[in-house]
């Protein structure tokens, strides 16, 4: 027997790909790098109602003061792109967030806010009605290069900051057009608004009043129809949540506190009315039918005595001969004695 030595290959450790940044530095060649492309801010219109109250107070949020954000920062940012990476390790970042950041964290929630969807009526509270192309084209930082290609980087890391802090409850899926993974669904949460000072019996408040405004417009129908339409086209680009059962017990938790308990019971009262009125109609519709079928023998005779076939002697001539046999029978069962004049007349 030989003393072999077989050494084991240890199974190499899955690296992740560099950055390409030296290598951009390197093919510049001396000139001085651009900075950043784009600077964010919020270009687009505030809508009147609930949008415009939620815009005014996040216009005047400090970022640096956000405890939540300076928690995160202290643990470290995770990347969607390493989220799944078993390997990375988040670093610790300096508790002040750069005014870039700051920036792109306050466009972004204000653009947010004022294309987020408040209607009550909903299936799922505070969606955001616009693709992610418009929320960076809103935003002033959507970049097309020569190839026609759509970049917004600083839209999708500002994406991934808030939702790392619960503020964003995004579905990401393939985008039929683009073919890209991105967020194809954004759905804003309750801290979103309590991390700005914005309570819940504010938010109750203005959700009732925008409510009211919208019927008295005539804007409730309409907005159901956007609602509607909006569905019928994340089905259309095969987005689906159904089956996404986490990510639906999150959103109706979300639409639990933003609803309040008076509203709760008024509606399960109303519901409770709506019940007994079905089960009255029903039980009416019943007896109708009932009824109905009780007077189908009266209905025959009618129906037979009114045809052309049945002429005007002949039919009294029955008549006259049933009540001289049976004197007190129309009175007093109505059916037997329609029962009978049909017998007579040969019609039953």
């Amino acid at each position: 027997m030989t003393n072999q030595v077989i050494h084991l290959r240890a199974a190499p450790v899955p690296q992740y790909r560099p950055s390409r940044r030296g290598e951009a530095n390197r093919l510049r060649k001396g000139q001085s790098k651009t900075h950043r492309n784009y600077q964010p801010a919020f270009t687009g219109s505030t809508p009147r109602g609930m949008a415009a109250k939620v815009v005014a107070r996040l216009k005047s949020h400090d970022w640096n003061r956000n405890p939540e954000l300076v928690s995160l920062r202290r643990r470290g940012y995770t990347p969607w792109t390493r989220l799944f990476d078993s390997s990375f390790t988040p670093k610790p970042m300096r508790v002040s967030t750069r005014q870039e950041s700051r920036e792109a964290l306050t466009a972004l929630s204000l653009t947010l806010a004022a294309n987020c969807d408040y209607n009550p009526d909903s299936d799922y509270m505070f969606e955001v009605m616009l693709p992610v192309e418009a929320l960076a084209r809103r935003m002033g930082v959507l970049h097309r290069y020569e190839n026609g290609r759509l970049a917004y980087d600083v839209l999708l890391h500002a994406l991934r900051v808030q939702e790392e802090l619960d503020y964003l409850v995004i579905h990401r899926d393939h985008d039929t057009d683009s073919g890209q993974y991105k967020p194809m669904r954004i759905f804003l949460t309750e801290k979103f608004f309590t991390s700005r000072g914005i309570t819940v019996d504010e938010i109750r408040q203005w959700l009732h009043k925008y409510r009211q405004w919208a019927i008295a417009q005539g804007l409730a129908e309409s907005l159901s129809l956007r609602y509607e339409h909006h569905l019928l086209k994340m089905a259309r680009m095969g987005i689906d949540i159904d089956r996404h059962h986490s990510l639906k017990n999150r959103l109706r938790k979300i639409k639990r506190w933003v609803v309040s308990p008076e509203l709760r019971e008024e509606k399960r009262r109303v519901t409770q009315d709506l019940g007994a009125q079905i089960d009255a109609l029903d039980q009416k519709m019943r007896r109708v039918g009932k009824s109905s079928e009780n007077d189908r023998h009266w209905k025959a005779w009618v129906r037979w005595s009114t045809s052309p076939d049945a002429p005007l002697y002949r039919v009294r001539e029955i008549e006259r001969a049933v009540e001289h046999e049976h004197p007190d029978l129309k009175r007093l069962d109505k059916e037997k004695y329609y029962r009978l004049l049909l017998e007579k007349a040969g019609a039953h």
